[in-house]
Parts: structure tokens; C-alpha cells; sequence
């Protein structure tokens, strides 16, 4: 019994250290089951993400879209028209049209309208005249008439030519602007330090802005050999503590930019041993019966300038031109409202709907214009096409008007298997974010147009 009794003990001790044996086991297998299970959540979580972020269906780019749909993306509320003008007949003109009677802003492809309407009316051959005065008393006037192109270079041909004619000494200098409205300022000038924003008159000197180098030790010195330092410079020098070379509009007013212009060409008189020992005036008109001491015309043709102002984008010579424009057809003062009337007379001409221009360069936002109104601009200009900026190996010669918000281009489509036959086109593009999407566009309408233009028009 007693053995028998001993045996049992034995067997439950037995038991019950395997059964602590095994609990322990099972707390450990447990505990790494949970530990590796903590983990795998996250694992599957990472995983599902990643599957859902790949599975994530890509937008395609708008231009692998079936046309139009591709152009149409990318435009939204813009507007596109392409015109074939030399169409056979029975085919449609307007290969493509899309919002082309709403108005828009056209920011500088409207220096191709200017331009255009001053070739039309001037001639390519016209060149600015500049015209000096010598009274008995050695007083030089100054009489402009508008010439764009009154750089330093210009001056020093001037200054050799009066010399050449006897001029020795100065007494007072006199500068006649009479040929513009006093105190002209042209919407879309917002009066600032920036290049484009300078002021228009009727003599007008280095695109009535101021150069000048600063060195590090504060001393002002020329920006370039040709550019003698003014007042002015100086002026705007020490109101600029870093040095470095320096490029600013004449913001003051328009009274200023002239007075700049006069002292600047005092400079270039003295710099050629021509002595002036009077005063600058500005404002006043040369007397009537005068006698011509010389005519200066400027070495730039209209057709010149116009290559210069397009590849350049110049706001200033644009400005003159237009300014200049009215004067010609309906005498001096020009005023806004008589470039705005040699504007309409050139639309009217056409048989074009005319349109209310704040100045000729573009930075007016009050100038609207239709891609309709501009593809006729474009059938009239197209004979002087070569003026405009040449793209993708001739291909493409075109403007661009560029403004916060405001992303412009128009010109032509040259066919290489039908030359001379170009395709217009206008893209006008007004709100946010357009930047980029106007040379998109292009190679939207370059690879469907210049490839295989299409026979039906698409609306």
C-alpha cells in the first residue's frame, strides 16, 4: 500500500513538472507569437498601402489624349484658333477654333499690331529725325521727334557731325519735346525702377535709363566706356550701398528723363572738347522760323527697329513707335488718343473690328483683343513674318506676350512641304496657372498641323 501510495506521488510530481515545463513553453511560444504578430500588422498595413499607392490609377499627360482633348486639357478657359489663309477652295480657312470671339489680354503680342500698322503706314525705310539749332549766340537746340534709338552710340556720331559743322562752344543747351503731350505717361507704366516700365518723350536718350558701376569702396564709375556717369547716376549711386553695376529707369517723371537726356548729351558734347558753359532747359519750343544747323536721322530703318523691339521685347521703342504713329498721320502733339485713332484706322482698313489699345506695347491691361481680331492681324502681317523670332529650325516664327497671369503667343507655322503657305496661329491664355502651357500647346499644334494638317475644321 505504502508503495503503491509512493508511486502515485511520484507520477503527480512527475505531471505536474511537465505541466510547468509545457506552461512555460507555451507563455514563451505565446509571447513570441504576439511579438512577431505585433509586427505583422504593421507589415500588412505597410504592404496594403504600398499595393494601394501603386494601384493608384495615374493621370495620363493631356497630350498622350486623342486631339482635342489634348489641347482642350491643357487650355481650359484660353483660346487657340489656327487659319490657313491660303486654303484651296471648298476647304475651310480655320483648321481649329476654340473660344476665338472672347477677350483677352494680350500682353506683347501686341507689339506685332504696332508694328505692323507702322510699317503699313511709314514705310520700312522710315527712319526717325533728330533736328539741332545754333542761334548766333551759341545757343544749341535740341528738337525730337520721337526717335527711339537715341542711344550714347548715336550721340557720339551726332556730336562728330556738329563739329564737322563748326560747332565750338555751347552757350545754353535748349530741348524742345514739343512733338509729344507733356508729361505723357501711358497706362500699364507703373513707375518703378524696372527696364520696361521707362517713360516716352519726344527726345529721349539710352531708352531714358541710367548706368553706372559702383565699386566696393563706393566709387561710381561708367558702366560701360560709352556711357558717361550724369547727376542722376551719381544720384541713384548713393542711394545704393552694394556695389555692382547697375541698369535703372528714370521713374522720377517724365520732366527728369528728359533732363537726364540733356545732360547726357552735355557729357558727350565735353567729352569731344565741345565746351557748354550755360544751363540745361527743358520744355521749350524752338522758334518757328529757324534755320535746320542739322538734321540727324537715326542709322535705324522702321524695319530695324521692329527686329529689335520683337527680339527684345522692348517695351520703350514700341511706345515711341506707337506714340510717333499718331503724330505722323494727324500732327503733333502725339497724344494717346491719336495712336489710338491711327490704331482704328488701321483695324477699319483691314476690315477688322478695331480695338481700345491703353499703349502699344502690351503692358496695358485695359487692351483686350479676340484670337479672331488677332489671326487677321497675322493675315496682313504675314508678308513680314521674317521679323518675328525664328523656332525648331525655322519651323516656327512667333511672339510671346508674358505677364503675371497672362500667357501669350501668335505668329505662323511654316509648312515645309508647302513653303511660303504658313498656317497662323493665337494662343491667349489669361488667369493662374498657365505657366509652361503655352509651349505645350505649340507642340500639340505643331505635331497635329505641320505633320499632316487635317482637311476638316475642328470646333
Amino acid at each position: 500500500m505504502k508503495t503503491g501510495k509512493y508511486f502515485r506521488h511520484v507520477n503527480f510530481l512527475i505531471t505536474l513538472a511537465f505541466s510547468f515545463i509545457f506552461l512555460g513553453q507555451g507563455l514563451w511560444l505565446s509571447s513570441t507569437l504576439y511579438a512577431r504578430s505585433a509586427d505583422k500588422p504593421k507589415q500588412k498595413q505597410s504592404l496594403a498601402k504600398t499595393k494601394k499607392k501603386s494601384a493608384r490609377p495615374v493621370a495620363p499627360r493631356p497630350e498622350s489624349l486623342p486631339w482635342p482633348q489634348n489641347l482642350l486639357t491643357l487650355v481650359r478657359d484660353g483660346a487657340v484658333l489656327l487659319v490657313d489663309t491660303h486654303a484651296p477652295q471648298g476647304r475651310p480657312r480655320e483648321l481649329y477654333a476654340y473660344n476665338a470671339e472672347k477677350l483677352y489680354v494680350p500682353a506683347s503680342i501686341l507689339k506685332i499690331v504696332t508694328s505692323e500698322a507702322a510699317l503699313e503706314f511709314l514705310g520700312p525705310d522710315f527712319r526717325f529725325k533728330t533736328d539741332f539749332l545754333l542761334t548766333k549766340t551759341n545757343d544749341l537746340w535740341i528738337v525730337g521727334y520721337g526717335d527711339p534709338y537715341l542711344v550714347s552710340e548715336e550721340l557720339v556720331v551726332i556730336v562728330r557731325e556738329l563739329q564737322k559743322r563748326g560747332l565750338k562752344e555751347v552757350r545754353h543747351l535748349y530741348i524742345d519735346d514739343s512733338y509729344f503731350e507733356a508729361n505723357l505717361i501711358l497706362d500699364g507704366n507703373t513707375q518703378t525702377r524696372a527696364l520696361y516700365d521707362a517713360y516716352n518723350g519726344a527726345f529721349s536718350v539710352n531708352f531714358n535709363t541710367v548706368s553706372f558701376q559702383k565699386t566696393k569702396k563706393g566709387q561710381v564709375i561708367r558702366a560701360a566706356a560709352h556711357l558717361p556717369v550724369t547727376p542722376l547716376a551719381l544720384k541713384l549711386a548713393a542711394q545704393n550701398k552694394e556695389g555692382g553695376t547697375y541698369q535703372l529707369n528714370i521713374s522720377e517723371s517724365p520732366e527728369e528723363a528728359e533732363f537726364n537726356a540733356g545732360e547726357t548729351f552735355k557729357a558727350h558734347l565735353e567729352e569731344a572738347g565741345i565746351r557748354m558753359y550755360g544751363v540745361i532747359f527743358t520744355g521749350h519750343p524752338a522758334p518757328e522760323q529757324r534755320k535746320i544747323f542739322y538734321r540727324h536721322e537715326s542709322s535705324k530703318t522702321l524695319e530695324d527697329l521692329v527686329r529689335e523691339l520683337i527680339k527684345y521685347s522692348n517695351n520703350f521703342i514700341t511706345n515711341q513707335i506707337f506714340l510717333s504713329l499718331g503724330a505722323e498721320l494727324y500732327g503733333p502733339p502725339a497724344t494717346l488718343v491719336k495712336s489710338q485713332q491711327a490704331m482704328n484706322f488701321f483695324f477699319q482698313r483691314h476690315g477688322l473690328k478695331p480695338i481700345t489699345m491703353g499703349d502699344g506695347s502690351g503692358l496695358s491691361r485695359q487692351t483686350t483683343l479676340t484670337a479672331r481680331q488677332m489671326a487677321g492681324i497675322l493675315k496682313v502681317s504675314e508678308p513680314d513674318r521674317y521679323l518675328l523670332t525664328p523656332g525648331d529650325k525655322g519651323l516656327i516664327l512667333f511672339k510671346t506676350g508674358t505677364m503675371s497671369d497672362i500667357k501669350t503667343m501668335a505668329g505662323y507655322l511654316e509648312r515645309p512641304d508647302n513653303p511660303g503657305r504658313p498656317i497662323s496661329f493665337v494662343i491667349l491664355l489669361n488667369g493662374p496657372n498657365y505657366v509652361g502651357v503655352r509651349n505645350r500647346v505649340l507642340d500639340i499644334l505643331k505635331n497635329r498641323f505641320l505633320s499632316s494638317p487635317p482637311s476638316a475644321s475642328g470646333r
